[in-house]
């Protein structure tokens, strides 16, 4: 190329004819670079269009950008190479290494990588080391078991289902626990699986669940390339997990490889409908061992039931021999009462009648009338009183003699007596 001076200047066309002959004897016919995929655009002319960025200035603001273009004549080829892989896709936030000629655009002014040539190993050696120093940083920070410790759910009812909403995942999920006929209450968190949105998204959602809310959560995806899933391998994400307050069960539809979200989250199965029968199975065997006590419990009341029946029985039997016995004792008792009380009452009204006797026989003894047949009389002065001595009277008093069989009056012309005769001698 011709030098230039300030009186013969070079046109843009010998410039960008230079900058293609130095990117050529530079970089050759061919050139391999790594880096990670930004701001894929699949146009419908089938052209693919992207920006190859360093993997760690993914998401930010990189400080170098490469301008990739794969046109539809070598995309053929490069879909080959990864069909025959089955590994990987081409994402926003893949690591790739890629073949292409760099060119330098001259109509649109610009550099780019005119790609034609990809290298799978590269990509899936990128996410099985990035893989296992997620799961070493994990390991580290204490979080790799932290879910699976909070015990699984005995009846998980209430469901925090995290996937894309009216994707195919969701779809299978759903159609698994409708046909059960279990009310199941479903809580959809509509987020992104596949690419650089999907992490800050489901991390989003996990954060969101507060404890005692539900009683599992359910992360789930459909199929896919290993670049598909690399959400799940994503260090925020499994964080994420292993801190959430609630179990997780995550069925990523993935059949050979285990995410981290699988090593970090309480249980993990292989798609979206394992996911919704392992839940489903929880609630059955839940079932079954209600139904399993239920009977166990009717047997043991049964048998309680009979065990307190014959028991009740023996109660009763000893109860009216006990009853018989005492009735019986209390006869007898009366009996010997009912004898001592006659006996005793007998002998009280012969006495009785003794005693009768002999005060009648007193009472007879000192009958005035009988007194007075043997020859007695009583004597009374004219004012009534009983005469007991002769110094109550005196002479010429009138007195009133009583006899068996009647009165006397007398006049006393006389008195005589032991005293009255001292007294007559003292005279």
């Amino acid at each position: 190329m011709k030098a230039s001076a300030i009186g013969d200047p070079l046109s843009v066309a010998e410039v960008c004819d230079g900058i293609s002959e130095a990117l050529l004897k530079h970089f050759g016919t061919e050139v391999w670079v790594r880096g990670a995929i930004s701001g894929l655009n699949r146009s419908a002319n089938g052209h693919v269009y992207f920006t190859l960025v360093d993997p760690e200035e993914i998401g930010g603001r990189p400080t170098a950008v490469l301008n990739v273009a794969l046109f539809a004549r070598a995309k053929a080829q490069v879909n080959a190479i990864l069909k025959r892989t089955g590994a990987m896709r081409m994402e926003d936030g893949i690591e790739v290494s890629i073949a292409g000629s760099v060119e330098h655009y001259a109509s649109g002014g610009r550099v780019q990588l005119i790609m034609s040539m990809i290298d799978p190993s590269y990509t899936i050696g990128q996410l099985a080391a990035n893989k296992a120093a997620v799961l070493r940083r994990l390991a580290d920070d204490g979080l790799l078991h932290r879910n699976k410790q909070l015990g699984l759910p005995v009846l998980p009812l209430r469901i925090a289902l995290i996937t894309s909403g009216g994707s195919a995942a969701q779809a299978d999920f759903m159609h698994e626990l409708d046909g059960s006929g279990i009310s199941f209450s479903i809580t959809l968190f509509d987020v992104r699986v596949q690419g650089l949105e999907a992490p800050p998204t489901i991390v989003s959602a996990l954060e969101s669940v507060r404890p005692g809310q539900f009683d599992v959560v359910a992360l789930v995806r459909g199929g896919g390339a290993k670049t598909d899933l690399v959400a799940f391998d994503d260090f925020g994400v499994a964080a994420a997990i292993a801190r959430c307050p609630t179990p997780v069960v995550v069925g990523v539809g993935h059949e050979v490889d285990r995410s981290i979200a699988d090593e970090t989250a309480a249980v993990s199965t292989k798609t979206p409908t394992a996911a919704a029968g392992w839940i489903l199975q929880q609630v059955l065997v839940f079932d079954q061992r209600v139904e399993v006590a239920t009977e166990r419990l009717m047997i043991a009341a049964r048998a309680q039931m009979v065990t307190s029946s014959q028991d009740l029985s023996q109660r009763q039997r000893r109860l009216v021999g006990a009853a018989n016995a005492a009735t019986a004792a209390a006869e007898r008792h009366l009996e010997r009462s009912v004898f001592r009380l006659g006996s005793t009452t007998r002998q009280r009204i012969t006495a009785a009648a003794h005693e009768l006797e002999m005060k009648d026989l007193r009472q007879k003894a000192l009958d005035p009338a009988l007194v007075m047949a043997r020859g007695w009389s009583i004597t009374r002065t004219s004012d009534g009183e009983l005469v007991r001595s002769v110094a109550q009277v005196s002479d010429g008093e009138q007195l009133l003699t009583q006899l068996l069989d009647g009165h006397l009056a007398s006049t006393i012309t006389g008195v005589t007596g032991p005293d009255l005769k001292n007294e007559e001698s003292s005279l």
